[in-house]
């Protein structure tokens, strides 16, 4: 299910919520996934107020849902 929302948030360039655990705590974030390791084991992010990507493992998130006021609709084509 995880992977299923890093890549609705790198095709769509849409924010995910995500919960991380970092040192010892669970943390919620929103990030913008701009790039999945080609072998799965991670991804690169834009995160609120950073200017630089962070590569986040992907055994440190937990879970993930569409990030406040986003439905996860496909827009008609």
């Amino acid at each position: 299910m995880i992977d299923r929302f890093l890549k609705y948030s790198l095709e769509r360039e849409k924010k995910i919520c995500a919960v991380l655990m970092q040192d010892g705590q669970m943390i919620k974030k929103n990030l913008l996934v701009t790039a999945i390791d080609p072998d799965g084991s991670g991804f690169a992010a834009k995160l609120p107020g950073r200017k630089k990507e962070v590569h986040i493992d992907i055994t440190d998130v937990l879970t993930c849902a569409y990030a406040r006021g986003d439905q996860g609709e496909l827009e008609n084509l």
